[in-house]
C-alpha cells in the first residue's frame, strides 16, 4: 500500500470530525498518557489506556477503525487484569470483548455510508423492553452466583458485567441505546474507583480514565440520538 492511499484513508477517517472533537481526542489521550507516565505505569498499561480511548472516540464517530484499537485494548487489558489476578475482568476482555471486536468489523462493514461512517439505528420499544428484562434477570442470577462464590460486591459486579456484555452487543448492532448502558457502566466504575481513591488508593489515572469515558458516553449518546431524531430506522 503506497503512502497516497494511506493518507487518503486517514483523511477519510476524519472527514466528519469537528475541530473541537479532534482537540478533545488529543487532550484525552495525551492526559491519560502523561498521567500514567507520571504515576509510573508500565508501557503496556499506557498503550492499553490510550487505545481504549481511541476505540471509544472512533466508535462514537462511527468509524470501523475503532475495532482495530479495540482488539489491542481488549488483549492488553485482559493481560493486565490477569497479572493482577482480576480473573473476571480478564475473562470479560479475552472471551467476550476480543471476539466481539472481530464481529464488529464484519457487521459494520455491511452498513457504512458514503463518508465511511456506520449507519446508526435504534431499538424498537419491544427491543428495549426485552433488553431491559434480559439484563435484569441476568443481573439477579449472576449476582446470586457471585455472592455464593464470596464476591465482596456481587450485585455491583453483576451489573457492570451484564451491562457491559449487553452494551457490546448493541455496539455491534449499531444501536444508540448502547451509550445508555455504557454510561451506566462508566458511572458505577467512577463511583467504585473514587471510593478506592478516597480510601488512600493510588489510582488517579484509572479514575480519570473512567471519568473521561463517562463524559464521552454522554456526548456520543446526545450526538447519536440527535442524528436519529428524524430517522425511522429500528432494530
Amino acid at each position: 500500500m503506497n503512502m497516497s492511499v494511506v493518507r487518503s484513508r486517514i483523511r477519510q477517517e476524519f472527514v466528519n470530525w469537528k475541530c473541537r472533537e479532534i482537540i478533545y481526542l488529543l487532550v484525552c489521550t495525551g492526559a491519560i498518557a502523561l498521567i500514567s507516565i507520571r504515576l509510573g505505569d508500565n508501557t503496556l498499561g499506557i498503550m492499553s489506556a490510550v487505545t481504549g480511548t481511541l476505540y471509544t472516540m472512533l466508535a462514537g464517530k462511527g468509524k470501523i477503525s475503532c475495532y482495530f484499537f479495540g482488539i489491542f485494548n481488549s488483549a492488553a487489558y485482559g493481560y493486565i487484569a490477569f497479572e493482577q489476578q482480576l480473573y473476571g475482568d480478564a475473562m470479560l476482555n479475552w472471551l467476550w470483548y476480543l471476539p466481539m471486536m472481530f464481529a464488529g468489523i464484519v457487521f459494520w462493514r455491511k452498513r457504512m455510508d458514503n463518508n465511511a461512517c456506520v449507519i446508526k439505528n435504534r431499538l424498537s420499544w419491544r427491543g428495549r423492553l426485552l433488553t431491559a428484562g434480559a439484563c435484569a434477570v441476568a443481573v439477579a442470577v449472576y449476582g446470586i452466583i457471585l455472592r455464593r462464590l464470596g464476591d465482596q460486591q456481587p450485585f455491583v459486579d453483576a451489573i457492570t458485567t451484564v451491562l457491559s456484555v449487553a452494551a457490546m452487543i448493541l455496539t455491534v448492532r449499531r444501536c444508540v441505546e448502547q451509550w445508555l448502558l455504557w454510561i451506566a457502566v462508566n458511572a458505577i466504575s467512577v463511583g467504585m474507583w473514587l471510593r478506592v481513591y478516597l480510601n488512600g488508593g493510588n489510582n488517579i489515572a484509572t479514575l480519570l480514565w473512567w471519568m473521561i469515558m463517562l463524559i464521552t458516553g454522554v456526548v456520543f449518546f446526545i450526538q447519536w440520538a440527535g442524528e436519529l431524531k428524524n430517522d425511522s430506522r429500528e432494530e
